[in-house]
């Protein structure tokens, strides 16, 4: 190649480029942005207008190289409420920007109040009461009273019962109906050595479910407490046997205040997360 036509060939590189930036920052340049809402916006007061003017866009820039990540953030802290689910670029040159409502799922409580938060523990609100909201708490965690609106409570570990739940048609006010506390613990079982996590759950009809090494097969431990919980009262006369190796006779009142433990098998050869089992415990 002479070098001649190696000049031609870079001046032609340069020429393509060259358009394929012009082109970028004109006919992908970001023109327009538009909100859809997946969820209802109950605590969501403002305006569709004042949300994208919260984010911030460079209007006029190639939507191939905009930093969507910072858009997202801008939004999520001019209001708690908001999770952006993601932003899609509909070419040539439009945003839109889904979102949904962020649930007030559980209350944590600290000196002075509670923490108001959604699933994944963002802090929606400060209040002086729980009403009508689970408590969560985590066994031997102190909740600090310098957490603000919009931050994440992190000393605590994300419970995952609610979404358990939710997958088994128990949507939020259903859960909220039915449990008065949600408790993060550990247990050691001796058995196996280890030390597991467990989710005890208190319900307003005086039951406690407590759900051991609740980071394995949740989804079908949820399912058989749902099961175990609608026809509780159909193993009253039935036979059990307490730790002091007593035979006891279930009665409604027993049914009434008792403990029911769900566990999972830990023969891997016979058993899956799908196997799982329940004790009632008399207390």
């Amino acid at each position: 190649m002479t070098k001649k036509r190696k000049w031609t060939l870079f001046i032609s590189c340069v020429l393509l480029v060259g358009m394929i930036f012009l082109l970028a920052f004109t006919v992908f340049s970001l023109k327009s942005v538009t909100l859809d809402f997946r969820t209802s916006i109950s605590n969501i007061n403002a305006t569709q207008e004042e949300i994208i003017e919260s984010a911030n866009f460079k209007m006029g820039g190639s939507v191939l190289i905009h930093g969507k990540k910072e858009y997202k953030k801008n939004i999520e802290d001019f209001n708690p409420y908001i999770k952006v689910i993601n932003i899609e670029t509909v070419f040539p040159s439009s945003f839109v920007v889904h979102l949904a409502e962020r649930q007030e799922v559980y209350a944590i409580a600290f000196e002075g109040g509670y923490y108001i938060c959604d699933e994944e523990l963002r802090v929606l609100r400060i209040d002086t009461s729980n009403d009508d909201i689970m408590l969560l708490s985590q066994e031997g965690i102190e909740v600090k009273n310098d957490i603000e609106i919009g931050q994440y409570i992190k000393n605590i570990r994300k419970p995952a019962i609610y979404s358990a739940l939710y997958g088994q048609n128990r949507p939020l006010g259903e859960q909220k109906s039915l449990i008065k506390s949600v408790i993060l613990t550990t247990e050691y079982d001796g058995n196996i050595k280890q030390t597991q996590n467990v989710t005890i759950l208190n319900y307003y009809s005086g039951q406690t479910f407590k759900i051991i090494n609740d980071d394995y097969g949740l989804e079908y431990k949820t399912k058989l407490m749902n099961d175990v919980y609608a026809q509780l009262f159909t193993f009253i006369g039935e036979k059990i046997v307490d730790s002091e190796g007593n035979q006891i006779i279930l009665t409604e009142d027993n049914l009434k205040d008792c403990t029911i433990v769900i566990n999972n098998y830990y023969d891997t050869t016979k058993y899956t997360e799908k196997n799982c089992y329940f004790n009632i415990i008399i207390n």
